[in-house]
């Protein structure tokens, strides 16, 4: 079949040339819609809930509200994880599904359930609503609105209904939030002893505030042809319309008009959250992208808006950006282009080099860029994302390797022939020869080509398998490699032979001078050694038990951290503290942080904003700071100095605070992930806060003695007071206060109540009712004036009990119990190695737990143990199905034990390779392993092919293996430096991205020197040893197989149908090594014979 296709593809080459021409345009088409990004999104699928209800404790917001929504949810189909916070006015319930599970359809089954938990929560307590459908990567653009002209409130308003609906209608764009600011508010602000001397109630004021605010319409009248419509307005417009509200009409017919018992104006609701930048308030908004948009173009077209928007801001308003997601992308794309673009061209001199033609060189590269052309149309067609790990883990030396075991076949065959094409030959003679041997050596390595290629697809195979985030992070690699393989294989069979027969009019005789030195040097190399078999074979064994015992040393960790540009930092105070101090202490930490000339500008954020898609405390702030090029760092050479000299310096002026160092995407996929924005995770389950507080607490302090501790934390379930106010219901009785009366009054203090919405334009804001008290007096509310059924007044301090508590600051849930979190970012050391250590330590404490009481360690070292655990299981099935592969190619289980040699020499080179460059064992160079053991199945198949010849030629065994070392020893050297150097430059590049690369690039190249350094030596005795347990009968089976070959070519010339046989005998002129008894080497050149 594959040799038919070599036939066809040389026969109709025109055709052939043209049809790959089309495929790369419609190729370039889809590169350039194909979705790009900086890192793959490793978001698990998940749909959270949200409930705003700004007068709820943490208490009554788990009880009234995040556990009815838990409850109802459980059991969901394909749910495997259900996680929720409550705290201060607002719940947030995530549900996290299987990863097969359709978006769409997990919010669908969401959606349903809550329908059914919404009936359990009582309507004044908030509406829960499903989150934007976006993921950790989702937020893609940040700016900042400041005005010297206008007031924040000004601000806030025109960022929330101009700017945030002009962004939300561009393609892609989901969601804006906003945060900073003051939202406005109608406030209607009652003052108690006014409604006692009227006789008035809350209740009535709201009662008729409502009956007058709204329009309505009558229907329509005829009017002769006319049609006219009815409109009854009744809708405020204003505050002077407001005060003009008759609440009362007495007897002489004067009226009571809200103004006269209330102050009406607009204010500030009350704020969960502010922004600051240069010292000063300030109005942010995150633009948030739709799932599964390209973010590039997402971004771009935000751009693009923004910059028509600026047009239109009012004078005074600037819009300043100080996120911008494109950013990264286009650092991370340069690096995976440019290292790919340097692999491209090492691959090509290399070529040249090694193969001696440039012409040939250049036909073996094309493959390149047509290969990668082929596999993104099909990434399109799967939903491959272009990203650091899909393209960046290309290895182009392994695209070309089907081409370039064809074209060193097609050069052996112009060197073995090069006598015959001494006689006179007119032009088309010549080409119609020149056109056979290329044939004729193309169809002899097809299936050995094709089997190659197939072999290097299979060991990425384990990577399709893996489940989780690590799943999600390789297995579009996985994809990519096997498409762009896949890709290089037609391209070898079908284009290559076609390009070949139109390139070369008549043959190429290369005279390879260095290679005859190489082999001259090899022979040498070969005498020495086959005089100390067992001693070389000792050393090979000794320096696999060495690396793979040191290899037990080497730290381990999940992925390595990729520099984003800007850090991101967690500042956290006391739970008790206030909004306006966190702002205060912003101020302070901008003026650190600013000490540092790296950086160019920093934003904070405190708390959340209304629409509590991050529900912070008013005590967490978190802390964007944009770094500038490395080129004009002063104070550190790394990212990492960087962070620990900016931690040190703020832990030193600001000591009441607790800060975290990340990355702003880093921290958002810990975030959705885990829970958690760390490292490392301890979770302790139980039901009782302070048992909870109290283990934690215990773990932290043993945790802060080990090694490699950097950020460390417990989270802040308690600390935050409470002024309480408990209904005394005998007191109610004996002044004639109902509780309702009560808990209205606690509830207009500071929240308010609704009394509906005044519109202005299009903009809508709400209309409160609260009670007209200063600070000072709110803090004396025992004499908040309360409203008895006789309207009177009493003191709230006569009929409720008021005192003051430490209240929970924040409610952790998982699984329907309360959990919380022991926090580790790692600083300086292997995760595994923390780990396996602080697990030990910490052992004690969890033996002690009481009843009821479990701790479960998570973040990056859960998906570490997944993806290493599936990769034990699945990398020796892979390896088992190659090596049946072998068996059955080569119908001998001594060749295919003999072709696993190579395997653990790769596998300790690069273990050496980590070792040597201080780099722990990771995913990415699991990665590499895999490749480096198909990279050395693919080299140890070249010689076993050549040794099978050798012996079936007639050759003893003993001469076969040292002749099949030397006929092997220029492709299996051109195939594995191609390979290695196609890695070069991931290996050294120091750009943004390349993190993720290195260990990958590092285990190849190390991998692929030992082995091929070794093998060479190793391989021939190992053979030898192998197959001379059953030598006689594979002589004969071999010989017997040799006799029936004949190889017959038919090509098709042009319009003349002119064709030519060419039957050649197996034994084809090659250079044949004879070796003596006493091992002395000898080369031999053989004639051809040509029938």
């Amino acid at each position: 079949m594959i040799e038919r296709l070599v036939e066809f593809s040389i026969r109709k080459k025109e055709t052939v040339i043209l049809i790959a021409a089309i495929v790369c345009l419609i190729g370039l088409w889809n590169a350039f819609k194909l979705p790009i990004d900086a890192v793959p999104d490793v978001t698990n699928v998940q749909v959270t809930i949200v409930t705003s209800s700004p007068g709820l404790t943490p208490y009554e917001v788990e009880q009234f509200i995040t556990y009815p929504i838990e409850l109802e949810l459980t059991g969901i189909p394909g749910a495997t994880e259900i996680r929720s916070i409550s705290r201060t006015g607002v719940s947030s319930v995530s549900i996290i599904f299987e990863d097969a599970t359709d978006i769409w359809f997990a919010r669908q089954l969401v959606n349903e359930r809550l329908k059914i938990a919404v009936t359990q929560i009582p309507p004044e307590y908030g509406t829960p609503e499903l989150a934007p459908v976006a993921t950790a990567l989702g937020d893609i653009y940040e700016f900042v609105l400041t005005s010297d002209r206008h007031s924040p409130t000004d601000i806030r308003s025109y960022m929330d209904w101009d700017l945030s609906k002009k962004l939300k209608s561009i393609p892609g764009v989901i969601e804006v939030n906003t945060l900073g600011g003051t939202l406005k508010q109608y406030q209607i602000l009652i003052d108690p002893k006014k409604l006692a001397v009227h006789n008035l109630t809350v209740s009535e004021i709201i009662g008729d505030l409502k009956s007058a605010n709204f329009n309505t319409g009558g229907g329509y009248v005829q009017k002769e042809e006319e049609q006219v419509v009815i409109r009854g307005e009744g809708q405020f417009e204003g505050i002077e319309e407001l005060k003009r509200v008759a609440i009362r009409t007495y007897a002489d017919g004067i009226p009571l008009l809200l103004g006269q018992i209330a102050k009406v104006e607009t204010g500030p609701a009350l704020r969960f959250g502010i922004a600051t930048r240069g010292g000063k308030e300030v109005v942010a908004a995150t633009v948030i992208m739709l799932l599964g948009e390209n973010s590039r173009e997402v971004v771009d077209r935000v751009r693009q808006g923004v910059a028509k928007l600026e047009k239109t801001l009012p004078p005074g308003m600037k819009l300043e950006p100080f996120y911008d997601r494109s950013e990264f992308i286009n650092r991370a794309l340069k690096t995976v282009f440019i290292n790919l673009g340097e692999g491209a061209l090492l691959v090509f001199f290399a070529l040249v080099l090694t193969l001696g033609t440039a012409k040939g060189a250049a036909l073996v590269a094309a493959a390149i860029p047509i290969s990668m052309l082929v596999a993104v149309i099909f990434m399109r067609q799967f939903e491959v994302v272009g990203n650091l790990m899909s393209l960046g883990a290309l290895d182009f030396g392994l695209l070309v390797d089907g081409s370039i075991v064809m074209l060193e076949s097609v050069i052996g065959g112009f060197y073995a022939g090069r006598k015959n094409f001494a006689h006179p030959m007119n032009e088309e003679e010549l080409r119609l020869a020149t056109q056979a041997i290329i044939a004729d050596r193309c169809k002899r390595v097809a299936r050995a080509a094709a089997f190659s290629v197939a072999i290097i697809m299979l060991v990425y195979l384990p990577l399709m398998v893996l489940e989780g985030v690590e799943g999600r992070m390789f297995r579009p690699m996985a994809i990519t490699v096997a498409l762009a393989l896949g890709s290089a294989l037609v391209f070898s069979v079908t284009v290559f032979p076609a390009s070949l027969a139109m390139a070369y009019r008549r043959p190429f005789i290369h005279k390879a001078h260095a290679w005859e030195r190489i082999e001259h040097y090899y022979i040498r190399l070969l005498n020495w050694g086959w005089e100390r078999k067992k001693e070389i074979v000792l050393f090979s064994v000794g320096l696999i038990v060495f690396s793979f015992t040191l290899g037990s040393f080497l730290g381990s960790e999940f992925l390595p951290r990729i520099d984003e540009g800007e850090l991101e930092i967690d500042a956290k105070r006391l739970p008790s503290t206030a909004i306006n101090h966190s702002r205060d202490l912003n101020l302070e930490i901008e003026k650190v942080l600013f000490q540092f000339s790296e950086i160019s500008s920093v934003v904070c954020r405190v708390g959340r904003g209304e629409s509590a898609a991050e529900p912070l405390g008013t005590e967490e702030t978190s802390v964007m700071v944009k770094l500038k090029p490395k080129s004009e760092w002063v104070n550190a050479d790394t990212r990492e100095e960087l962070m620990d000299r900016i931690k040190t310096k703020l832990e030193s002026e600001i000591p009441s605070t607790y800060f975290s160092m990340s990355q702003p995407i880093e921290n958002r996929i810990n975030s959705l992930l885990t829970g958690s924005k760390a490292d490392v995770v301890v979770k302790i389950y139980g039901d009782d806060l302070h048992t909870l507080k109290t283990q934690g607490d215990k773990i932290t302090s043993v945790l802060s003695k080990v090694q490699g501790t950097g950020d460390l934390r417990v989270q802040k379930v308690l600390g935050l007071p409470m002024l309480q106010i408990n209904t005394n219901y005998d007191n109610m009785a004996r002044y004639g206060v109902s509780a309702a009366e009560i808990l209205r009054t606690v509830e207009m203090m500071r929240v308010g109540a609704n009394a509906g919405k005044i519109f202005e334009g299009m903009r809508r804001y709400d209309l409160v009712l609260r009670l007209d008290l200063e600070a000072d007096e709110i803090r004396e509310v025992k004499n908040i004036p309360v409203m008895t059924t006789s309207n009177n007044t009493v003191p709230l301090g006569q009929v409720a009990d008021v005192e003051i508590l430490d209240s929970g600051a924040a409610i952790y849930r998982e699984g329907l119990k309360r959990r919380i979190f022991v926090e580790v970012n790692i600083r300086g050391r292997d995760l595994g190695g923390y780990i396996e250590e602080a697990k030990e330590k910490v052992k004690p404490i969890v033996d002690s737990l009481p009843e009821g009481y479990e701790v479960i360690w998570g973040g990056q070292f859960d998906n570490f143990v997944r993806a290493r655990n599936r990769l034990i299981l699945v990398v020796p099935v892979a390896l088992l199905i190659i090596f049946l592969m072998l068996i059955a190619a080569f119908e001998s289980v001594y060749y295919a034990l003999g072709v696993f040699t190579v395997v653990p020499l790769a596998t300790a080179g690069g273990i050496l390779g980590l070792l040597i460059r201080g780099l722990p064992f990771s995913i990415p160079a699991a990665v590499g392993f895999i490749a480096v053991s198909g990279i050395a199945v693919l080299n140890g198949v070249v010689y076993a092919s050549i040794l099978k010849e050798e012996i079936a030629s007639g050759k003893k065994i003993g001469d076969a293996v040292i002749s099949a070392g030397i006929l092997s020893l220029r492709p299996v050297l051109t195939t594995e430096l191609i390979a290695a150097i196609g890695f070069l430059p991931m290996a050294l590049s120091g750009m943004a991205g390349a993190e993720v690369q290195r260990p990958l690039a590092t285990v190849v190249i190390a991998g692929v020197l030992i082995a091929t350094a070794l093998s060479r030596m190793v391989l021939p005795i190992v053979m030898e040893t192998l197959l001379g347990w059953d030598s006689d009968r594979l002589v004969k089976k071999e010989q017997r197989r040799r006799k029936k070959e004949n190889i017959y070519i038919q090509i098709d010339i042009g319009d003349d149908d002119l064709s030519q046989e060419f039957t050649k005998s197996a034994s084809n002129a090659e250079n044949r090594i004879e070796t003596t008894p006493d091992h002395e080497i000898k080369k031999k050149q053989s004639k051809k014979k040509l029938r």
